[in-house]
């Protein structure tokens, strides 16, 4: 039987555009996360009044980790997962995650979205951005895990992440699609990505297309 795990460890073909650095199984689970992308997160929960009710759902043990964040630093992957365990439990719409998700890609990653938006103009795609992903992955995770992406038309897209387990929270999953949407919107009219079948735990698809 056919299933989402052995769609992802196909051999690399002419349809792959970031392939995965090694075998699936030998990929493990990243242990740290960059600061930066929970302090982004916080300011966007802050913007939207949602900060005392964040603060009353967040696990007791993990408050003080999260009151003295800096950015720039490495955090436990478990300290990752609790803060967005506190917004999962926030029970916003998903329309509301995606918003959130967006304006965190604009505060994560805005030099280097500028530079992609000023290369928008010599002729650049959203195929630009998708082969940057193992270099924003990168910048965010480490430890293990990875990113791979595979080009399913000619403005069509399939993007995985495995091995991080912040994706066992379903709003980390829906933040992601607002992230890539941002990012992918900068170069085209319109863009759609929707979630794809899990592949199995630590692990989010996104299908993404453009016009």
């Amino acid at each position: 039987m056919h299933s989402a795990s052995q769609d992802l460890g196909r051999s690399p073909s002419r349809t792959t555009v970031v392939p995965f650095t090694k075998p699936l199984a030998k990929l493990g689970l990243a242990s740290e996360l960059r600061s930066t992308l929970i302090l982004s997160s916080l300011e966007s929960l802050r913007t939207g009044g949602l900060m005392d009710r964040y603060h009353g759902l967040l696990a007791p043990s993990y408050a003080g980790a999260i009151d003295h964040l800096v950015a720039g630093v490495w955090l436990p992957m478990e300290v990752a997962v609790a803060h967005y365990d506190a917004c999962e439990r926030l029970g916003l719409t998903l329309e509301e995650q995606l918003q959130l998700g967006a304006a965190v890609s604009e505060r994560v990653h805005g030099s280097f979205l500028m530079l992609l938006r000023a290369a928008r103009k010599v002729g650049a795609t959203p195929w630009t951005a998708l082969s940057k992903t193992a270099h924003m992955y990168d910048r965010l995770f480490q430890g293990g895990g990875g990113v791979g992406v595979r080009k399913l038309g000619p403005k069509e897209a399939r993007l995985d992440l495995v091995g991080v387990p912040a994706l066992d929270v379903p709003y980390f999953r829906h933040a992601l699609r607002g992230v890539v949407e941002a990012g992918a919107s900068l170069f085209c009219s319109r863009c759609y990505v929707r979630e794809l079948r899990r592949p199995g735990l630590a692990s989010a698809s996104l299908r993404i297309s453009w016009v």
